[in-house]
């Protein structure tokens, strides 16, 4: 029972610590639909493979580095208070203006492996299939 609360414990804390929600709060606030896939967006995750699932949120920017370059900043959640932040660096084509096609890699931390995404993201909608190691799914997201 220690070890249970010890880990909703730190879960809790890290989860406190990220700017993410107030990053999140702030794009929501900000935002005004437009042709464009940039700003925030709400939804889940699920694993074809075991099931899984959870919420998912993302804030995509145009990278100030690259005009191909985009980030991705997604707030993903599993299990019982387990969230985690990760920044996905992506270069993206346009296909049709207010679009992107999406077919990149990342290394997620912790040595938790690589994932790689794949799909159409429009100022609408955010379908996207992954593959990591191990499971592969949908995303799902939309306009919060």
């Amino acid at each position: 029972m220690i070890r249970i609360l010890l880990l909703l414990t730190v879960s809790f804390l890290a989860s406190c610590g990220s700017s993410y929600h107030a990053d999140f709060a702030k794009a929501e606030k900000n935002f005004k639909l437009k042709k464009s896939p940039e700003g925030p967006w709400k939804g889940s995750w699920e694993s074809e493979v075991n099931g899984h699932s959870g919420p998912l949120w993302c804030l995509v920017s145009q990278s100030e580095k690259e005009t191909m370059l985009w980030d991705f900043r997604y707030r993903a959640g599993w299990g019982i208070l387990q969230f985690g932040d990760y920044l996905h660096q992506v270069k993206a084509k346009s296909h049709v203006p207010g679009s992107l096609l999406l077919d990149a890699r990342m290394k997620l931390p912790n040595q938790l492996g690589t994932y790689a995404v794949k799909g159409e993201l429009t100022d609408k909608t955010f379908n996207v299939r992954y593959q990591g190691q191990g499971d592969r799914g949908t995303m799902i997201l939309t306009r919060p």
